[in-house]
């Protein structure tokens, strides 16, 4: 009997243990499970704080007004400075028209060139285009407009006087006939009215060069918004060259010389719209020609006279230049410096202001 009554005292005594140490085990999950619980809730917790700060934050920035500078080429409101401006050799022939891209670049300049034709330079600093062109070859004049605003130039050859420039100076410039890349051929177009290139591609090449450094050129003076132009009514304006006639027709609803050649308007081959200019600088400057196949020296430092288009009417004056890499300055016949009304600029050189003619 005592025997069976240990056996069940020992029975009793295990179960107990057991039963302690089940509940031991649950305890402990149960604590476990609490405390990870916990733990999971503070880490979401700590998690939505971090959300919550990050989005004041970005609320915070959201809200600054960001930074804006003026373009010094062209007037434009524009979100920072860009590194460096490109300037482009464009082909004027007749079978190159319409060309592609001009009318998103900040300055266009047109000049005289051999035959009797005009050849462009196309200067962008924060303007972009995805086709410019036909690029053409270079020209003496034409490096030296670009070097005006520290331009990387970019064309495809040059005539001998623009070799021997190349050799004389350090000019950063890119020749598609030595370095193809960023250039290509339009199968549509025939040769030479054919090769193009884009800022986004050129400026990759000029990344590759090395040539991507920081530049502040020095830029024209703009009118406030709303600022009234002086000067004589001029809504209708007319630049005589040898093979074409150039006309701007003012539209003040717009603000803008609508531009003409040889009576029909003149658009650009890539968005259709019809060119046009805010400002419209007409330079006067010496013309000869220098060799046999008749190209041209032009006269760019000095001075001379200049007309300025500009908001429906026309300021007359005076240009200077004091070296080849100094801005070209405009100044109206009382000695000031003339203003610009923000937008595109055309500056047309001619060999004679007897070419130019224009009405209210």
């Amino acid at each position: 009997m005592r025997q069976k009554e240990r056996g069940m005292c020992m029975k009793k005594r295990i179960f107990t243990v057991h039963n302690l140490a089940f509940i031991l085990v649950i305890s402990l999950t149960v604590f476990t499970f609490t405390a990870c619980g916990q733990a999971k809730e503070y880490n979401a917790s700590a998690t939505n704080s971090g959300q919550e700060a990050a989005e004041t934050g970005t609320q915070k920035e959201a809200s600054e007004p960001e930074p804006v500078v003026t373009c010094p080429l062209d007037g434009a409101v524009i979100k920072e400075m860009p590194i460096r401006a490109m300037a482009f050799s464009i082909d004027n022939n007749s079978e190159a028209r319409p060309q592609s891209g001009l009318d998103k670049a900040d300055i266009v300049y047109e000049v005289p060139a051999e035959g009797g034709i005009t050849r462009y330079l196309a200067v962008f600093f924060h303007g972009e285009a995805t086709k410019i062109g036909p690029i053409r070859s270079a020209r003496p004049y034409l490096i030296e407009l670009a070097r005006e605003w520290d331009a990387v130039y970019a064309h495809c050859g040059q005539s001998p006087q623009a070799q021997a420039y190349f050799s004389n100076y350090n000019i950063s410039h890119i020749n598609e006939i030595l370095h193809s890349s960023g250039f290509w051929r339009d199968k549509s177009r025939t040769a030479p009215h054919n090769l193009y290139t884009s800022t986004s591609g050129m400026w990759k090449e000029i990344v590759k060069l090395g040539w991507d450094k920081k530049t502040e050129p020095e830029g024209y003076t703009f009118r406030l918004a709303g600022e009234s132009v002086p000067g004589e009514a001029a809504g209708n304006v007319t630049i005589k060259y040898r093979n074409d006639k150039v006309g701007y027709r003012y539209d003040g609803q717009k603000g803008l010389y609508l531009r003409y050649i040889n009576n029909s308007e003149y658009r650009d081959l890539n968005s259709g719209v019809q060119l046009s200019a805010s400002n419209i600088l007409v330079q006067q400057v010496s013309v000869r020609t220098i060799d046999a196949e008749g190209r041209l020296e032009i006269g760019l430092k000095g001075e001379g006279k200049a007309m300025l288009f500009s908001g429906g009417h026309v300021i007359k004056g005076t240009w200077k230049k004091s070296s080849a890499t100094s801005r070209t300055r405009y100044y109206d016949e009382s000695g000031a410096e003339m203003k610009m009304v923000a937008g595109q600029t055309w500056i047309q050189l001619i060999p004679d202001l007897s070419q130019v003619t224009y009405t209210e």
